[in-house]
């Protein structure tokens, strides 16, 4: 990994975070560096999340480095506290979904076993519940994510989802990704 990748990770997250303070505002976590990777570490194996690159969105939206990474995933909590860990084509699809941008055409992969705080199964830019975008909460899970994703057949496609059993989320939209709750 040279510093070429390291870059490009720096640059996506740069991206993202702009995309994401426009979303919705986030402040600082309170604590400790310390504090906040304690709380990162929920989102996936310890395994991965000890060699993970692990970001935090400060006040304003600028992205600090709190650990630099020598493996492909990158973490931080995302909506203010979810953690979550992601692999370099999930950060390039979560771009892309900040964005409003095309998906890459590559497969991704991301961890949240903490669970979520709920979103929209049928809108990928709902901000909060209403009646009919088909809010829907899932413990915790990963994503398959990416344009190869949609040709996965025989996962439920529609809006009001189980979160207990596999489904994709936001079918039909260029964002539609693959839930696999884990137990």
């Amino acid at each position: 990994m040279g510093k070429r990748h390291a870059l490009r990770t720096l640059a996506l997250g740069i991206t993202l975070t702009a995309a994401v303070a426009t979303v919705q505002a986030q402040q600082q976590p309170a604590g400790s560096d310390a504090d906040y990777i304690a709380k990162v570490k929920a989102a996936a194996p310890e395994a991965v999340v000890k060699d993970a690159t692990i970001l935090v969105m400060e006040k304003g939206g600028a992205m600090r480095t709190v650990q630099k990474g020598t493996n492909e995933f990158t973490c931080m909590t995302i909506g203010g506290d979810t953690p979550m860990c992601t692999d370099k084509v999930g950060m390039e699809w979560m771009h892309a979904l900040m964005t409003h941008g095309a998906p890459p055409a590559k497969v991704g992969f991301m961890y949240m076993l903490a669970g979520d705080a709920g979103a929209s199964n049928t809108d990928p830019f709902a901000t909060g519940p209403k009646p009919d975008n088909h809010w829907v909460k899932t413990g915790p899970h990963v994503m398959i994510l990416g344009a190869p994703e949609k040709a996965m057949e025989g996962y439920p496609r529609t809006a009001d989802a189980d979160p207990t059993k596999p489904y994709v989320m936001w079918a039909g939209t260029p964002y539609e990704h693959l839930m696999v709750p884990v137990h």
